[in-house]
């Protein structure tokens, strides 16, 4: 039994220091141009031990991939564990850990992104649509007007994935505290009017 969980520990370690090197290549570089013996070099393993744990590059990649999707949904979901609802002013632990699992994560974030930076939204946005679909409900208020429900939804997630990637695109220079306040404040804000900033002719 000790041996096995010897093994599955530097099996894990084994697997993260690949990852960990791919990220770091891609970053430095770009995706296509990353070879299996980069990762290894990087890593310091050899060829043999890349190809007993991954198959290919895109396996690797896909495995990062995943993990970090199913992170951002277990995020979202962990600060109210054995609860069976909260009030809409109670969502902050939630918000707060979904941008402190992106921060923490940044690396595989930015990577990912840069692969395919337009897939990555649409699937950081489907990603959190569906765990709002199937994890939870937001319930409005009775007498507030009615509106369709997969309609707010695209916006409360657009509005959410639009703040991450300008966070991506700023280098993460705020924490994860001041985003996850922000975003409450912007999606609960109600806009006074619009200001023109050309005057008209006169």
């Amino acid at each position: 039994m000790i041996q096995e969980e010897h093994e599955d520990r530097r099996t894990r370690r084994t697997r993260q220091a690949l990852k960990s090197a791919f990220v770091e290549l891609i970053l430095e570089n770009s995706y296509d141009s990353v070879t299996i013996l980069d990762v290894t070099n990087r890593a310091d393993y050899n060829r043999g031990t890349f190809y007993k744990h991954f198959e290919s590059k895109e396996a690797l990649l896909k495995e990062i991939h995943d993990e970090f999707l199913q992170g951002i949904g277990e995020a979202l979901l962990e600060p109210y564990e054995g609860l069976e609802r909260i009030e809409a002013t109670e969502v902050f632990p939630s918000i707060l850990q979904l941008f402190e699992y992106i921060e923490g994560h940044k690396a595989e974030f930015l990577a990912l992104s840069a692969v395919e930076r337009g897939k990555m939204t649409v699937e950081l946005f489907d990603r959190l649509r569906e765990s709002m679909r199937e994890d939870m409900r937001i319930e409005i208020e009775a007498d507030a007007a009615p509106v369709d429900y997969e309609i707010m939804l695209s916006y409360q997630m657009s509005a959410t994935v639009g703040v991450i990637m300008h966070w991506a695109e700023v280098n993460f220079k705020y924490s994860a505290s001041y985003m996850a306040e922000q975003l409450i404040t912007l999606v609960n804000s109600k806009i006074d009017h619009i200001a023109f900033m050309k005057k008209p002719n006169g």
